[in-house]
């Protein structure tokens, strides 16, 4: 665990990210705040909905075909 502390940048609150976590340089996070007041950091993801490629997921498939009664024995 890490401890870090807030510093006035501009008109911004701001926090420096240990070297450790390895966070790359100029990625995009979205940000919440949880009701306790925790921060939670999340990598900024495209919008799948945007993209040519076709979703897969043979996970899924799998507990589909078990919902429908396809699989018998996994």
């Amino acid at each position: 665990m890490y401890t870090v502390k807030t510093r006035k940048v501009g008109n911004s609150i701001s926090f420096s990210i240990p070297k450790q976590f390895q966070v790359e340089l100029g990625k995009e996070y979205v940000a919440y705040q949880s009701k306790n007041g925790g921060l939670i950091f999340s990598p900024k993801m495209s919008n799948p909905f945007l993209s040519e490629t076709n979703y897969q997921d043979s996970e899924n498939e799998v507990w589909q075909s078990l919902a429908i009664g396809e699989l018998e024995d996994v």
